[in-house]
């Protein structure tokens, strides 16, 4: 017995069917959007860490030579990390003294991220003490 169907409505199964296209849809390209704004984060993240790196460098050259120890480079970079939002510990400090060419401090600042997809960086700085000859001139 054949069925009279309306050709100008949209039927249930229709109207399933397409809203089931739409959720697949919308789950992929949420999909995306998440993982491309966890890229966008690390990056940012990155990038704030090489700056804030740079900047230690610069202030442990500025500073004076007493100033320079491990404890008062750490204090720094706790107070960096805190400012520029980076996560606790992950700016590291060596001080190495060295004693060729001359005498003086090695500092190598790592920045290990907490996350395994962001390589590591360091940066090294030089400070070596005044000879008895360069205090003079410096003095005159």
């Amino acid at each position: 017995m054949p069925r009279n169907v309306n050709k100008l409505g949209i039927s249930v199964i229709e109207c399933v069917v397409a809203l089931s296209v739409l959720a697949a849809m919308l789950s992929v390209v949420l999909s995306i959007q998440v993982v491309q704004s966890a890229r966008i984060g690390l990056a940012k993240q990155k990038l704030v860490a090489e700056q804030t790196l740079s900047n230690l460098a610069q202030r442990v050259v500025a500073a004076d030579q007493d100033e320079v120890t491990e404890e008062t480079i750490v204090g720094w970079a706790r107070r960096l990390e805190q400012q520029q939002g980076l996560p606790q510990g992950t700016i590291q400090v060596e001080l190495n003294a060295i004693s060729k060419p001359t005498t003086g401090k090695q500092i190598v600042l790592k920045w290990k991220p907490k996350s395994s997809h962001l390589p590591q960086y360091s940066l090294v700085t030089w400070r070596f003490e005044q000879t008895p000859e360069e205090a003079a001139e410096e003095q005159s």
